[in-house]
């Protein structure tokens, strides 16, 4: 491999950033464009995970309880029809979080 001296190589670099358009205005804007959209969708992620979701999946039981999935599924089935029995509307394979941690701990979140 040849030796390439480093002002060769800033020559190189600054060719090829040319014709990629890198450090014109257009270039910079879009940028700054790109890097506030990365900034925005990264606040949502942190504020999802900040908020626990009002309704709990399979894969929230599981990790709650520590049990397998088709144990998780029945708590859900079993808790859905206690409120489906009191008259709530329910969703298959979800369930409330309050309703969940008052079942299973004896008090809501909110207490």
């Amino acid at each position: 491999m040849p030796f390439v001296s480093k002002e060769e190589l800033d020559a190189m670099a600054d060719k090829i950033a040319k014709e990629l358009g890198l450090g014109s205005e257009e270039f910079r804007r879009g940028h700054e464009e790109l890097m506030q959209m990365i900034d925005e969708a990264e606040r949502r992620q942190r504020e999802a995970r900040a908020q626990p979701r009002q309704m709990m999946d399979c894969e929230d039981v599981m990790a709650a309880l520590s049990v397998s999935e088709s144990a998780a599924y029945k708590i859900i089935r079993r808790l859905n029809e206690e409120l489906k029995a009191a008259n709530y509307i329910t969703v298959r394979g979800k369930v409330s979080r309050a309703y969940f941690e008052k079942r299973i701990y004896g008090v809501s979140a909110n207490e």
